[in-house]
C-alpha cells in the first residue's frame, strides 16, 4: 500500500466523509467545466462525465481502504440488481404520482396538456435524470455512507448523509425558509434512500426510486413555475396556502415507503 493510502485510511472517519464529499463536489465543477468545451446536450455530457469520474475516484478510495466497488455498492449487481431497480423506478414513479394528486385535490389545480410536446426529448432526457440519480446515490450512498455505517451505526450515518445531501441541493442566495424547506425534503427523501440501501446492500433499489421520483417530476409539474417543463400545464388552484401544503404529502408518502421497505428483510 502507498503512504497515500496508510495515511488516508487512518483519518477519523468524519475526516474521511468530509474529504470525499469535498472531492466529489470538485468533479461537479470539473464535469460542469469540460462539458461546456463539448458539443451536444449539456446536462447529458455533465452528468455522464460525472458518473465516469465519481465511478474512477470511489475505486481509488475504496483501494486505499482496502474494500472493492461490489462491497459497498454492489454494482454491476446481476439480474438481482436490475430487477430492485425496475422495481424502484415503479415505485418512485407511483410516489411523485400520489404525492402529485393529493396536492392537486388540496390546492384545486388542473393539469392541461401542452400542444407541440417533444415526447422523443422527454424520453431522450430519462438517460441524463438516470444519470443524475445514480451519481448523487454513488456520492452519497456509497463509500461514505457504508464507512459510516460499520463505524458509527445506522442513525449516525443516515443523519450525516441527510445534511450532506441537502446541502448539495442548496442554492446561493436561497431564502431562510426555503432552505429549510430543501434540507427538510431531502433529508427525508435521503433517509429513504439511505434504508434501501442498507435493507438490499446494493444502490440499485435506491437509484431507481430516485430516478423514477425525478423522472416524472420532470414531466409532471406540480406548480405553476413548472409549467415550462414536461407535458403538462398546472392552471387554477389557489398556490398561496402554506408550505404545509407541500410538505405534508410527500412527507407522508415518502414515511410510507420507508417503513415498507424496513420491514424487509436484509439481503
Amino acid at each position: 500500500m502507498s503512504i497515500v493510502s496508510i495515511s488516508f485510511a487512518r483519518l477519523p472517519v468524519l475526516i474521511r466523509v468530509l474529504a470525499y464529499a469535498a472531492a466529489c463536489y470538485l468533479l461537479v465543477f470539473l464535469a460542469q467545466m469540460i462539458a461546456g468545451f463539448l458539443p451536444g446536450k449539456s446536462a447529458m455530457v455533465t452528468n455522464l462525465l460525472l458518473c465516469i469520474f465519481l465511478l474512477s475516484f470511489t475505486r481509488l478510495v475504496l483501494k486505499w481502504e482496502g474494500m472493492s466497488l461490489v462491497e459497498v455498492t454492489g454494482l454491476p449487481g446481476g439480474r438481482n440488481g436490475g430487477r430492485e431497480f425496475l422495481v424502484g423506478t415503479i415505485a418512485g414513479i407511483a410516489m411523485l404520482l400520489v404525492t402529485a394528486l393529493i396536492i392537486k385535490l388540496i390546492v384545486g389545480f388542473t393539469w392541461e396538456y401542452k400542444n407541440g410536446v417533444n415526447w422523443y426529448n422527454l424520453l431522450a432526457s430519462s438517460f441524463t435524470v438516470f444519470l443524475s440519480a445514480f451519481a448523487q446515490e454513488l456520492a452519497f450512498r456509497g463509500y461514505t455512507f457504508r464507512l459510516m455505517l460499520n463505524r458509527w451505526g445506522e442513525w449516525s450515518a443516515q443523519l450525516v448523509t441527510a445534511i450532506l445531501f441537502g446541502c448539495m441541493h442548496l442554492n446561493y442566495g436561497m431564502p431562510l425558509n426555503e432552505m429549510l424547506f430543501t434540507m427538510l425534503t431531502t433529508g427525508a427523501g435521503s433517509f429513504l434512500f439511505g434504508i434501501a440501501v442498507i435493507r438490499t446492500r446494493r444502490l440499485h433499489l435506491a437509484t431507481g426510486i430516485h430516478f423514477g421520483w425525478n423522472y416524472l417530476q420532470s414531466i409532471l409539474p406540480r406548480h405553476p413555475s413548472q409549467n415550462s417543463e414536461g407535458a403538462w400545464l398546472v392552471t387554477g388552484g389557489n398556490f398561496n396556502l402554506s408550505y404545509f401544503t407541500w410538505i405534508a404529502p410527500y412527507m407522508v408518502i415518502v414515511a410510507l415507503v420507508y417503513f415498507l421497505i424496513r420491514r424487509r428483510p436484509i439481503s
